[in-house]
C-alpha cells in the first residue's frame, strides 16, 4: 500500500501497522495476540454470569424462572403460595446472588434486563435439558414403571384398593406408590406424578385439580359415651383432642379452630401418619379431624357438628416434559376418575355432610370396593366390615 500507515486493531488500542517488510512471523504473532486479547475478554466478561449462576440452587432458578413466566411479582407470588412481599424479597436475594439487576419493576410488571433474559433462557434451557434425561422409554417392549408420590391417608386408604382394577386393565404397567406426607421433587426424575395438598410452585409442573377434601371432627362411638358428645367449640376444654402434626397438614389452623392459642393442654395424643391417626380415633382416644369420607369405608367413627370444617384441594402434579406419555396419562385418568365428584359426593367443591350421602354408602358402591381391604387390616376382635380412613 506504498509508504502510507495502516492501522492494527488489537484488545483496547491502535497504532501504527508493522512496517512494510516485516516479517510474516512478526505479523502472524501480532495477530494471534490480537484474537487470544479479544477471547480473554469475552471470557471475562463472561465469569461474572457464571460465577452468579454458580450461588443460586435450583429452587432459586425455578423460582426466578416462574416469576420472569408469570410476568409480574404478583402473579408469581399467587403461583408459588407466598405474598407479594415475600416473592419480593426472594427475587432481590436471588438479584444479590447474580450481582446484578434482573428485571425492571413497573407498571406493567417484571422487564427482564439482558441478564435477566439470558438467564431465563440458561435455565429454560437446563430444565429441559433435565426433562431429557428423565423421560424413560415407552417402547423397549417390558413392563413400564407407573411411579406415583400421594399423601398417606390418601394413597393408604382411597388409592390402593383401586390399584388392583387399574393394574389389571393395564397389564404392561408396574405400580410403584409412595403414600407419604412429605412432597417429592418431581423435577428429580423419581416420579412421574405427584398427588398433594399443596399449591403446586413449580413453572415446569402441569397442575391438575382432582378435587377437594373436606375434614371435620370425628370421634368412635365408645369415647362419646364416655366423654359426651361437644355441642360447640366452647366444649373443647372438656374433650381430649387427637391431633396430626406432619408436611400438607395446616397444623397452623388448630388454635383458630379451638379458640385458643396453646391448645397443647387439649391434645392427648399427637402423631405424624394419618393411618396412626385415624386408629386412635378409632379407639377412642379422642375427638380428631378427619375427611368426610371417612364414614363412608368406616362405620367406627361418628362425625361431631360444632361448626368446624376444614377445605383442602386435591392437586396432582406431573412434569410437562413428561404429561404427554401414554402411561402417565393413564395414571392421570385413573386419578381423576378415582377423585370423581359425580361418584363420590365428599370430594365435591361444596360441603356435603356425611348424613348426606348415607345412601350411597348403603348402596354398596362403596362397601363393596373396601370390604375386603378393610377386613385385612382390621385388628384381631375388630368387626367385620368396620374399617379405617385416614386424615389425609
Amino acid at each position: 500500500m506504498g509508504g502510507s500507515a495502516s492501522v492494527a486493531i488489537r484488545a483496547g488500542m491502535t497504532g501504527p501497522a508493522p512496517r512494510a517488510g516485516g516479517s510474516a512471523a512478526a505479523k502472524g504473532t501480532d495477530r494471534a495476540i490480537d484474537f487470544r486479547a479479544m477471547h480473554n475478554h469475552g471470557q471475562r466478561s463472561e465469569l461474572p454470569f457464571l460465577e452468579g449462576l454458580a450461588k443460586l440452587d435450583w429452587k432459586d432458578r425455578e423460582f426466578f424462572l416462574l416469576m420472569a413466566n408469570a410476568g409480574s411479582i404478583k402473579k408469581g407470588s399467587k403461583i408459588v403460595g407466598c405474598t407479594p412481599r415475600t416473592a419480593r424479597i426472594r427475587f432481590a436475594r436471588i438479584e444479590d446472588l447474580m450481582g446484578t439487576s434482573l428485571a425492571f419493576r413497573g407498571n406493567r410488571g417484571l422487564e427482564m434486563t439482558a441478564v435477566g433474559k439470558k438467564l431465563h433462557a440458561k435455565v429454560q434451557k437446563m430444565q429441559a435439558s433435565m426433562a431429557e434425561a428423565v423421560i424413560p422409554a415407552d417402547d423397549t417392549g417390558t413392563r413400564t414403571a407407573l411411579r406415583i408420590a400421594v399423601t398417606e391417608g390418601l394413597g393408604s386408604f382411597w388409592l390402593a384398593p383401586r390399584l388392583v382394577e387399574f393394574q389389571a386393565q393395564n397389564p404392561d404397567l408396574t405400580i410403584h406408590l409412595l403414600c407419604d406426607m412429605q412432597k417429592v421433587d418431581l423435577t428429580s426424575g423419581n416420579f412421574d406424578i405427584a398427588v398433594q395438598l399443596e399449591p403446586i410452585s413449580s413453572a415446569v409442573l402441569v397442575p391438575l385439580r382432582l378435587g377437594t377434601l373436606h375434614l371435620m371432627p370425628f370421634a368412635a362411638e365408645t369415647y362419646l359415651q364416655a366423654a359426651g358428645t361437644p355441642r360447640d367449640v366452647d366444649d373443647w376444654p372438656h374433650h381430649r383432642l387427637v391431633w396430626q402434626e406432619a408436611d400438607q397438614v395446616a397444623s397452623h389452623l388448630l388454635p383458630y379452630h379451638i379458640g385458643t392459642q396453646d391448645p397443647g393442654e387439649l391434645i392427648a395424643i399427637t402423631t405424624n401418619s394419618s393411618s396412626a391417626h385415624f386408629r386412635a380415633v378409632s379407639q377412642g382416644a379422642g375427638i380428631g379431624l378427619l375427611p368426610t369420607y371417612a364414614r363412608a369405608i368406616s362405620r367406627k367413627v361418628k362425625p361431631i357438628d360444632i361448626g368446624v370444617h376444614i377445605k383442602r384441594e386435591i392437586v396432582c402434579a406431573v412434569h410437562a416434559s413428561q404429561a404427554r406419555l401414554s402411561h402417565v396419562e393413564r395414571g392421570i385418568e385413573w386419578l381423576k376418575q378415582a377423585f370423581s365428584a359425580e361418584t363420590w359426593p365428599w370430594f365435591q367443591d361444596n360441603f356435603v355432610h356425611p348424613n348426606e350421602f348415607e345412601g350411597g354408602i348403603a348402596s354398596g358402591n362403596v362397601v363393596s370396593l373396601f370390604e375386603g381391604y378393610i377386613d385385612l387390616i382390621e385388628p384381631a376382635g375388630g368387626s367385620p366390615g368396620s374399617g379405617q380412613g385416614s386424615a389425609h
